[in-house]
């Protein structure tokens, strides 16, 4: 009987250890996630204020250079080539800032008046021109427009392509929600319109963007890469794809400052503008910060804008925190 009540009272110090053990583990683990949870939230902190505190720089740094010469920039302007960098025994902070001028601003496809948004036909032009070099189906482009449009203007009258709140907000939409009437904040956006979705996104996605103005479609021609052919033919009438890819190709380092000097380089192209401008310089700008400590990385990307010899921010993307 004795024994009996030895081996009781053994398995209950053994299963009382056992539940005390895995109460240990268990507290262990939590008190692990809060310590961990505590790190995060502090670098996600610290990550918002060096993120406002590098785009001070920029902000500052762009002003000064526009502020001196904002009629030309090329690739090796000491704005693109001299990074923000710190680094301490734990990690590092990089900003860089890119000129963001060669793309196709979809808010350009109208302009501004008193009383409403209407039609840049001279913008639509290039819209179209882009979409014949990719082979776009005419019916597709036509509706694109109008639905570009139809989403950015103040009234709910539909154009003969176009669509407003009616089918946005209707049983053939899904999610339902209204037309912008406003210019678009980000391209993101356009996906909500069906003609886009048909066109395929890839085309968008490689071409577009978002500024926050509706003046006509413009690029800086000193900033061009070959992947920018299909942009820069759009601007002209006629002018082919492997005929714009050579002019870029062919682009002298140091950039071109006029259309005179762009002429004389090219003397066997007609290279009359139709369809946009072309220009020498940027007023629109990507700041891509990266900051990595320890374990943990994250990244900010500030739009930035220069207008009336200031710049801000317009938008921002974070990811990481």
């Amino acid at each position: 009987m004795q024994t009996k009540t030895k081996g009781v009272v053994l398995i209950s110090v053994l299963l009382i250890v056992l539940l005390l053990s895995s109460v240990a583990v268990l507290i262990g683990n939590n008190y692990l996630i809060s310590l961990k949870r505590a790190a995060y939230l502090e670098f996600q902190t610290t990550s918002l204020n060096l993120f406002r505190n590098i785009e001070s720089l920029a902000l500052r740094k762009i002003n000064e250079e526009l502020r001196l010469n904002n009629t030309f920039h090329n690739k090796k302007s000491a704005l693109y080539l001299n990074d923000f960098i710190f680094e301490t025994e734990k990690g590092r902070i990089i900003g860089h800032i890119d000129d963001v001028s060669s793309c196709f601003n979809i808010n350009a496809m109208v302009q501004k008046t008193d009383a409403n948004f209407i039609p840049n036909k001279k913008t639509i032009k290039a819209f179209k021109r882009l979409m014949e070099l990719k082979r776009v189906d005419n019916s597709l482009v036509d509706e694109a427009v109008d639905q570009i449009i139809d989403w950015i203007d103040l009234d709910s009258d539909p154009r003969a392509f176009g669509l407003e709140d009616y089918y946005y907000s209707g049983p053939l939409n899904t999610p339902k929600e209204y037309t912008g009437k406003r210019l678009f904040y980000s391209l993101e956006e356009l996906k909500s319109l069906p003609a886009i979705r048909l066109i395929g996104w890839n085309i968008f996605d490689d071409n577009f963007c978002t500024h926050p103005e509706s003046k006509d479609f413009s690029i800086n021609i000193n900033s061009l890469d070959i992947k920018h052919a299909y942009l820069f033919s759009s601007l002209f009438l006629d002018l082919t794809l492997s005929d714009s890819e050579y002019i870029i190709a062919n682009l002298p380092e140091e950039g071109v400052k006029n259309l005179g000097e762009l002429s004389k380089l090219f003397p066997s192209y007609e290279l009359d503008v139709q369809n946009g401008a072309i220009k020498f310089s940027t007023n629109s700008f990507n700041l891509i910060t990266r900051i990595e400590f320890e374990d943990y990385n994250s990244e900010s990307i500030s739009r930035i804008y220069y207008d009336n010899n200031n710049s801000y921010i317009f938008s921002r993307i974070y990811n990481g925190i």
